[in-house]
């Protein structure tokens, strides 16, 4: 009797927290969904739009399915929905774990956080650009050769999606960097001894992403690299002016 007793208080103390959780993962799904609908409902609007950004003069897209326009509703609502749900999820964690952080680890995360949002942002549309860059040099040629071009519009936004989120999970690498050099975790000489294997790691992530042309390996991979030195130079400063400290 007395363990049951010991397990229903333990139930019980984290029961608010329990509740807390599911209120917020509710409202987050919720805001989701919503999101996702409208989305899904304009995919046309929204997809007209991205065309129109990329200048395809010369270029056919084309559906090479008559239920591919479901297709292109489902997964344009499904990117609007998480691109509007993950950060307000992240927001949402932070809260909940700021009574088991130190001041210190809470100040840090709640200024990276949003930093974090600028910069994946900044690489997603970074990732569009370089499509679209490649995409007007494809175009031109095309129109000088007289050669029709028909792109499966399917494949052409996932590429696009593909790119640029790739490029906004590398631009967070400044973030994750300043976190564990300020935590502590990782020192400025640990990561300039391994500087070659991160260069390495970097060159390789952009040879097989697409685009695969040489101008587009030359764009991928140098901001990487600069955001990397450019971090470390960072958290130097950060360290000696007693930051988060």
């Amino acid at each position: 009797m007395s363990e049951s007793s010991n397990l229903d208080a333990q139930i019980a103390k984290y029961l608010p927290f329990l509740r807390e959780i599911q209120k917020k993962l509710f409202f987050t799904l919720s805001i989701m969904v919503a999101v996702g609908v409208v989305a899904g409902y304009h995919y046309q609007t929204l997809l007209k739009w991205v065309m129109s950004v990329f200048e395809l003069e010369g270029i056919t897209i084309v559906m090479t399915s008559p239920y591919q326009f479901i297709n292109l509703a489902v997964n344009t609502g499904f990117v609007a929905g998480v691109s509007v749900g993950l950060p307000l999820l992240g927001y949402f964690i932070i809260q909940f774990v700021k009574p088991a952080l130190r001041l210190r680890e809470y100040r840090l995360l709640s200024h990276l956080y949003p930093l974090s949002i600028l910069l994946f942002v900044i690489g997603f549309l970074f990732g569009s650009w370089i499509i679209q860059f490649v995409v007007q040099i494809y175009a031109k040629t095309t129109l000088e050769l007289a050669v029709t071009n028909y792109w499966d519009i399917g494949s052409f936004f996932s590429q696009i999606i593909t790119t640029g989120l790739s490029l906004g999970i590398v631009f967070e690498m400044p973030i994750v960097m300043l976190a564990l050099l300020q935590l502590k975790v990782l020192t400025h000489a640990q990561i300039a001894c391994e500087r070659r294997y991160i260069y390495a790691g970097i060159l390789l992530l952009a040879a097989i992403l697409p685009p695969t042309d040489i101008l587009s390996l030359i764009f991928l991979t140098l901001p990487p690299l600069l955001l990397f030195e450019l971090t470390l130079v960072l958290s130097q400063i950060m360290t000696k002016s007693h930051i988060y400290t």
